[in-house]
């Protein structure tokens, strides 16, 4: 036997014995938790290739606690790498996978990983995908065929949605294509085929990035924002992108909205990158944040400017389903149409109406903060799983 293949043997067991005195010491405790019943063993595996993919599971890994006491779910979180090579051996112990890869894996590569993830599970195992990207579209299609569960940060409110083929990879590019003329026929995805009902049938909605660790780290820093009388910038809204872009054309008609109104109120439209704390600062400046749409139509923006004390202006959102839902019509924010052209008198209307301006605020932000501080991300995820075991029943 070689020196190279004893430390192999040596490495995995020394793996193995280190996740089962884990996991007996946390079934243990989940048991006396939960009553003597036996707990959801949960891995959650990533390939921790993009920060912001990897944050939709920040949230669970912030309540493990919670999710032991009042689910039973015993959480683990590994790097995908660190698995698929041992899949069978280091997936046998557990009854839920989830698993999540970087939007820069090509599709067959994520498609052979699924499927490896799958056929290395226990066959009453569960399998979840969780996707990171910003859009209401699917990537991988093929992907939630092999899941028992497809979670999006954001579905469309009408499944029927998917049905519809577009040009590019979302209904924002396929806007774009439509309204601008922008070409994706040389993108890396030009055109999305509708999907089918099988595959329809396995979306399922999760959290958006209200919950980011960055979202909770920006409650904690200002827990109150400054009032209204201590600001001092009417509007702001730093989202410029470069005219060769395809997001140019949904933030382009924004800038040039509010820079007209620059004679009469104080705006800020810059175009230059700071540190986020300097952008923190423009936020709780501010009275009111526009907030277009870019890759996606929620970005963190949006959350940074109700925890901020702004007014939350943004695009027309009624087509979108999504937690934490601060986007309720004229209650949490203001919506104006998608070529923004009702921009500058909706902004005109709003800095005329301190007390409007303070009952959106003030809405918007215990909207959000409900969410945070209440039950809901562990009834989601209890969801989730049960939607996840109904749809593996079914197969």
């Amino acid at each position: 036997m070689s020196l190279a293949l004893i430390k192999s043997i040596r490495q995995e067991a020394k793996y193995l014995f280190t996740e089962r005195l884990r996991f007996a010491c946390a079934n243990a405790w989940a048991k006396i938790a939960n009553k003597g019943r036996a707990p959801i063993r949960v891995l959650l595996l990533d390939d921790q290739r993009v920060y912001t993919s990897e944050q939709q599971y920040a949230p669970l890994l912030a309540q493990r606690a919670t999710l032991q006491r009042e689910l039973g779910v015993v959480l683990c979180y590994q790097r995908t790498d660190d698995i698929l090579p041992k899949a069978k051996s280091r997936l046998a112990g557990y009854d839920v996978v989830g698993l999540k890869l970087s939007h820069l894996t090509p599709a067959d590569e994520a498609l052979r990983i699924t499927r490896t993830v799958r056929d290395a599970m226990p066959a009453d195992a569960i399998l979840i995908y969780f996707d990171g990207d910003d859009d209401l579209c699917v990537l991988w299609p093929e992907v939630a065929e092999v899941a028992d569960a497809y979670v999006k940060k954001h579905l469309f409110l009408d499944r029927a949605e998917y049905k519809k083929s577009r040009i590019g990879k979302t209904n924002l590019t396929d806007y774009v294509a439509k309204t601008s003329g922008f070409d994706f026929s040389t993108n890396v995805i030009p055109e999305s085929p509708p999907l089918d009902d099988a595959q329809i049938k396995k979306l399922v909605l999760g959290w958006n990035i209200g919950l980011d660790d960055k979202i909770f780290d920006l409650r904690a820093s200002y827990p109150e924002p400054p009032t209204d009388d201590d600001k001092d910038i009417d509007v702001v809204c730093r989202a410029s992108v470069p005219d060769h872009s395809w997001i140019f054309s949904l933030r382009a008609p924004v800038i040039a909205q509010i820079e007209s109104l620059s004679s009469r109120h104080k705006v800020l439209t810059p175009d230059h990158k700071v540190s986020q704390e300097t952008y923190n600062q423009e936020m709780l400046r501010s009275r009111i944040c526009v907030s277009p749409f870019g890759y996606g139509e929620i970005c963190w923006r949006d959350f940074e400017a109700i925890l901020c004390g702004c007014v939350l202006v943004k695009p027309e959102m009624s087509h979108v389903e999504t937690a934490p839902d601060v986007f309720i019509p004229n209650e949490t924010y203001v919506p104006i149409r998608w070529d923004c052209q009702d921009l500058g008198d909706r902004l005109t209307e709003l800095l005329e109406q301190p007390e409007e301006r303070q009952r959106l605020r003030d809405r918007a932000r215990a909207q959000l903060c409900a969410y945070m501080d209440g039950p809901h991300l562990t009834q989601r995820f209890q969801e989730i799983l049960e939607f996840a075991r109904t749809r593996h029943r079914d197969t």
